[in-house]
């Protein structure tokens, strides 16, 4: 049996059983689900945390290879709205199947909403496998930005109770990103390089958005081979890249050779940090002081 069809087993089992024993919410607020931290700040923002906001991948865990918990399978099934982020890696392993258990969940898959970015297809001779949808829509501020109303619009949607809440505070919201949209937007014009490079590559809609080159050293979820780590260092040195993106939930050795090798600055990012806000901000602030 394929282990994410067995783990899937495992995990709804566990859920029914945990189910018949549930009470419901314990801080007695409604109910909704999220895919990853960055999207419990917008909505917590919006509803004045007037929402118990359930987070399916925590922060430092791999988007890619997470397994939800019973708990928080639990609290998927109390969830009046579950916001996802479309194209993540336990998305697509278990989320089209563990929905079916919450029938009348409003499900807002935010990548519809979105531009998407695919990956170069791999001719394999005979055949072509078309390139991977890249999932990192919430790493831009523009995107953000269009994001927001359909966000508002659920909320509203589902718990017309908040609708004052939630039409003052996206108002301010709103600001607040188109702001930090306009600031990136005039740096990408000041800049003396606009290259870099990341270990995994999360800036894919930030770097498009703003005219920035990304330069990933992971590929396909795979450590660089021998051959083509010193290949990217060639390109580090020639290019002169002044920075290189290291993510906390990856291992760091490969990035710290290329680093020593090319005399490129090692900088640790959080994608999947709670407060975007900040993020966004701090990510400008390392744009300013290592592209100029």
């Amino acid at each position: 049996m394929p282990k994410l069809r067995l783990i899937y087993i495992l995990l709804v089992t566990a859920f029914v059983m945990a189910g018949c024993q549930s009470a419901g919410p314990e801080s007695g607020k409604p109910v909704v689900s999220v895919s990853i931290q960055p999207l419990k700040y917008f909505v917590d923002r919006l509803s004045g945390e007037m929402l118990e906001v359930n987070v399916m991948v925590p922060s430092g865990a791999s988007h890619a290879t997470y397994s939800p918990t019973t708990g928080q399978l639990q609290k998927l099934s109390d969830s009046g709205i579950y916001f996802r982020i479309g194209h993540l890696g336990y998305e697509e392993a278990f989320l089209h199947r563990l929905t079916e258990l919450s029938p009348g969940m409003q499900v807002l898959n935010l990548s519809a909403e979105v531009e998407l970015i695919r990956g170069e297809p791999l001719d394999h001779g005979d055949h072509v496998h078309e390139g991977g949808i890249d999932p990192h829509i919430w790493m831009s501020p523009a995107v953000m930005r269009n994001l927001l109303p359909a966000m508002r619009d659920a909320i509203m949607d589902e718990y017309p109770e908040l609708e004052e809440t939630v039409r003052a505070n996206y108002h301010n919201l709103y600001s607040q990103i188109s702001e930090l949209h306009n600031q990136w937007e005039a740096l990408s014009g000041q800049l003396t390089h606009n290259s870099f490079m990341i270990f995994h590559p999360a800036l894919t809609y930030l770097a498009r958005d703003y005219g920035f080159t990304q330069i990933p050293v992971e590929r396909d979820g795979k450590e660089p081979s021998p051959a083509t780590l010193r290949r990217i260092i060639d390109i580090a040195g020639t290019r002169n890249i002044p920075v290189i993106f290291i993510q906390q939930e990856f291992d760091v050795r490969s990035a710290q050779l290329i680093s020593e090798e090319s005399g490129a600055e090692l900088v640790q990012i959080n994608p999947l940090a709670y407060n975007w806000q900040d993020e966004m901000e701090q990510l400008l602030e390392v744009f300013k002081n290592h592209l100029q």
